[in-house]
C-alpha cells in the first residue's frame, strides 16, 4: 500500500511515510520536508495527495 501511495504522491511532490502507529501514514512536501499530514489512514492519504495533485 506504501509503495502506490508513493507513486501517486510523488508525481504530486509528496512523499508518504509509515507513521509510528500501525496502519497511519505520514505526507510530507518533497521540496523542504515540511509536514503536510501526520497519522492519516490510506483513505486520508490518498485524498490529501489528490488535493495536492
Amino acid at each position: 500500500m506504501l509503495e502506490d501511495l508513493n507513486k501517486a504522491a510523488k508525481k504530486a511532490g509528496l512523499h508518504v511515510a509509515h507513521a509510528k502507529k500501525d496502519g497511519l501514514y505520514s505526507i510530507r512536501k518533497t521540496k523542504n520536508a515540511k509536514l503536510i499530514a501526520k497519522n492519516v489512514d490510506a483513505d486520508q492519504a490518498a485524498s490529501i495527495i489528490a488535493d495536492h495533485a
